[in-house]
């Protein structure tokens, strides 16, 4: 079995829910292309699945997919809750698009990546350098469908005690929700022959929404409650080469 596989007592779940709710693209459904997908490792050896997509203007979405946890928790593709076990968010969603691009699932497509040089962001030198990654060929240039949001979050930056900390300032992102094929049908209602309706129902209810995950919101919104305004500190209110 491969490395990637989930275990059969994993139970999977939808993430094709209707929901509320720099560069952002507007919350919507869009066709795309797949301009690139790699593998990363954190510090903590937990994996992540990198994507870029491009829609018709030209516009990229980078995002990645935590798909294998650190160290600490196991290594593990799944998390245990309440005695069960389910796939990692970041998994379910890899898997969605691989689903989408290829008809194969995560499994099949990562175990088929190739060491290829592409230009990555290095912290450090403050600018793209190149690097030997694992890159998911099959999906490279391979048109999808993607539910997106757009999301307002805290920006962090690793603080003294070597974690990462908000800032005080927010910034605005995509998640992407869930993926299908160009004929509109989703992972899940491709793997389970069923007809093209969530893409529609999705847009419906979310389309140009956004999404305020940042303090900010969450301080307003408490402030909002006990009727008063939150003080401030002074009291007043080419990727290859």
């Amino acid at each position: 079995m491969s490395e990637w596989e989930l275990p059969k007592t994993v139970e999977t779940q939808s993430i094709e829910r209707v929901g509320g709710g720099g560069f952002a693209w507007e919350s919507g459904v869009y066709d795309a292309t797949v301009k690139m997908v790699y593998l990363n490792q954190a510090a903590s050896e937990a994996q992540s699945f990198n994507i870029i997509l491009e829609n018709s203007e030209g516009k990229e979405l980078r995002e990645a997919f935590w798909i294998r946890s650190g160290k600490k928790k196991g290594n593990k593709v799944y998390y245990d809750k309440d005695g069960k076990q389910f796939p990692l968010p970041g998994y379910s969603l890899a898997n969605s698009l691989c689903v989408a691009a290829t008809g194969d699932s995560l499994a099949k497509c990562v175990d088929s990546a190739e060491k290829k040089t592409i230009n990555l962001w290095n912290s450090e030198q403050k600018k793209e350098l190149p690097a030997e990654r694992p890159v998911v060929m099959c999906l490279v240039n391979k048109p999808v469908k993607v539910a997106v949001h757009q999301v307002i979050e805290d920006r962090v930056a690793k603080g003294a005690n070597g974690q990462y900390e908000p800032t005080g300032e927010s910034r605005t992102v995509n998640n992407c929700k869930f993926f299908g094929n160009s004929d509109g049908k989703t992972a899940e209602e491709i793997t389970k022959k069923e007809d093209a309706v969530m893409f529609d129902k999705w847009a419906n209810k979310n389309t140009g929404t956004v999404i305020d995950k940042s303090s900010k919101a969450k301080n307003s919104s408490a402030a909002s409650i006990m009727g008063g305004t939150p003080a401030t500190d002074n009291g007043q209110a080419s990727l290859f080469s």
